[in-house]
């Protein structure tokens, strides 16, 4: 499915995605779009703008992840792409974010190894020992608005502070990591570094540095060897709950 308010460019990919043999529909606003997935389940990936009239592509991937049924891949593309948005895309569900101009082979690519992935709902963070006891819901919840709230906290700080004063990316990473597990959503490695604010050597060093200290676990994406997804470990979620705990006592 695409969705862009532009028409140039929804023609474009639609020719583009069938010339390639990958069926394709296209919507140029969000609501007909929410409309057509109520009445199949046979679409698997999304491939949306951000900046949209009526209901934006943020707003609208908030939507689908608010259905009962599974969730498709959620793909965001953007001509105005900047960290905060590209985050706030990561945290609604979305799988990757292109850039105008797009890079169409890439493009391409991507779409086509999300479509041969199993659906969304199918994959999840296996961090928790599947012996566990199920989760509280309240208490996950509970430590979720902790942990984003805490990311707000960190982005403001960095605004203030300025780039002089380094924050922690490993620490963005457990808490952004920790928010994925809450919604039970995947992180590929990429993502989860741009996330971190970092720069891409300094947060793929700390990345390595989180897996060597049990925190995090790196798994390659089986449909696709050039990506790898990324979860807390027991260990690590653990942890993160523990601060939650805390956080959440002293508020």
């Amino acid at each position: 499915m695409i969705v862009d308010d532009d028409r140039a460019t929804t023609e474009a990919l639609a020719d583009i995605f069938i010339r390639e043999r990958i069926p394709c529909c296209a919507f140029m606003r969000a609501a007909p779009a929410i409309a057509a997935l109520e009445r199949s389940d046979s679409i698997r990936v999304i491939l949306t703008d951000v900046a949209m009239p009526e209901i934006s592509g943020l707003e609208f991937a908030k939507a689908v992840r608010n259905r009962k049924q599974a969730a498709p891949y959620i793909v965001f593309m953007s001509g105005r792409a900047n960290v905060p948005m590209t985050v706030s895309a990561l945290r609604l569900g979305a799988v990757d974010f292109f850039a105008k101009p797009l890079r169409i082979a890439e493009l391409v690519a991507r779409i086509r190894t999300l479509v041969e992935l199993p659906q969304m709902a199918t994959v999840r963070s296996p961090s928790r020992d599947a012996a566990a006891p199920p989760e509280n819901r309240k208490d996950v919840d509970a430590r979720r608005a902790w942990a984003l709230r805490e990311l707000e906290a960190v982005g403001k700080r960095r605004k203030i502070l300025g780039a002089q004063f380094e924050i922690d990316p490993g620490w963005i990473m457990l808490l952004e990591l920790f928010d994925a597990h809450c919604t039970q959503r995947p992180y590929h490695v990429s993502a989860l570094c741009l996330a971190s604010g970092a720069p891409h050597a300094t947060a793929l060093r700390r990345l390595s540095q989180m897996i060597d200290a049990g925190l995090f676990r790196r798994e390659q994406d089986p449909a696709d060897a050039r990506r790898s997804w990324v979860f807390l470990t027991s260990e690590g979620l653990e942890k993160v709950s523990a601060c939650a705990e805390t956080g959440n006592t002293s508020a």
